[in-house]
């Protein structure tokens, strides 16, 4: 039988999965685990699919019934639990799963107190008590597993101790140690590492068409493939342009530009957005750091920033860089918890241009 080879997925991963097929040597649970936009969830459909293709050759075929009926996430023996703000629940399922059926690597944007609730997990374990429908095996997972209630983690743990024969459990986390340790210790661990250049490429392909230079999109992203989707259909440059006049005007202590940036800002109502800029601004400093260690500018993120990013490193020598990208990180766990944007952002400016003032002209900074 030949296994994931239409399947765009990392080697290891595949050899893995591979070897447990053919020795028949699955385990009941498992977690995928590794940074976001490594196609963890794409895997486990895939893995979905293999267990219950009726194909003689090709595993997965997609073409035979189940194979279509997966893709389209309306298989009745897959099932799918995202973290949810409880009151919109039902329309964000709804959205997830079409957005998903069109592309399964899409990245999943939802807002506000995510949280894997006590009854999905009662209705879960209500689910696994029963032979499946159609399937060979009924396969749950549970995509944001970080995202688990104390009560509903409890729960699941108790499902994980006595797992029904005809259910695989797969939990996918971003971070695998947000976990219970009882939870993590009764699953497989599979680590996903990030996909190259080229492999990010073909998907971006197999998806999409378009004109962009992939490149550039793949680095800033740090081959994140979700934030690669998320930038092609985003005006990304205009947020590169909005993070770099963000660090002029704090570099020369220019308050009225600061304030009317982070008046445009919180004009998009958007908390992703915010984030995704945060993390552009980490990018340029660690980009300003990298520099100032190595004096080095080929392995730049940012290289059609090269001489800002020169110049800034330079003139700002005597900063403590960790300090500032730690401020910056600090920031965007506190707006990823749910503190006011302006005021988080209008704090990070004063802060930040404490750490890096120096005796020189500012206006010649950047």
């Amino acid at each position: 039988m030949d296994y994931f080879s239409d399947s765009i997925v990392q080697p290891r991963i595949k050899d893995f999965f591979i070897h447990s097929l053919n020795n028949d040597r699955l385990a009941h649970a498992y977690i995928f685990y590794g940074r976001e936009g490594r196609g963890k969830e794409a895997f486990a459909l895939e893995l979905a699919k293999v267990l219950n293709c009726s194909s003689d050759k090709h595993r997965p075929c997609n073409r035979c019934p189940s194979c279509i009926k997966i893709n389209k996430f309306n298989h009745p023996d897959i099932k799918y639990i995202f973290p949810f703000v409880k009151k919109n629940e039902p329309k964000i399922s709804r959205e997830i799963l079409q957005q998903k059926a069109r592309n399964p690597y899409a990245p999943i944007e939802v807002s506000g107190n995510l949280n894997i609730s006590i009854d999905l997990i009662r209705e879960l374990k209500n689910e696994a008590k029963y032979a499946p429908f159609e399937a060979r095996k009924r396969v749950f997972i549970l995509y944001g597993a970080e995202y688990f209630s104390r009560q509903a983690a409890n729960s699941f743990l108790k499902l994980l101790e006595e797992p029904p024969q005809n259910v695989l459990l797969i939990l996918i986390t971003d971070n695998y140690y947000a976990l219970l340790d009882t939870i993590r210790s009764r699953c497989q661990p599979v680590y996903f590492p990030e996909f190259s250049e080229t492999v990010i490429s073909e998907l971006i392909a197999r998806y999409m068409q378009t004109e962009n230079d992939l490149a550039p999109l793949i680095r800033i992203s740090q081959h994140n493939i979700k934030k690669v989707f998320r930038m092609l259909h985003s005006d990304y440059r205009h947020q590169r342009d909005l993070v770099y006049r963000f660090l002029k005007a704090v570099a020369t202590d220019n308050y009225f530009t600061i304030s009317a940036l982070i008046d445009e800002i919180g004009q998009k109502r958007d908390k992703n957005y915010i984030l995704e800029l945060l993390n552009l601004l980490i990018l340029w400093l660690r980009d300003a750091l990298h520099y100032l260690i190595t004096e080095d500018t080929r392995h730049l993120i940012n290289q059609d920033y090269e001489e800002p990013i020169r110049k800034f490193a330079e003139f700002y020598r005597q900063a403590n860089f960790d300090l500032v990208i730690g401020l910056v990180e600090n920031t965007y766990l506190h707006i990823k918890q749910n503190a006011h944007p302006a005021l988080a952002l209008t704090n990070l400016a004063v802060e930040m241009h404490k750490l890096l003032i120096s005796p020189k002209s500012l206006k010649e900074a950047v």
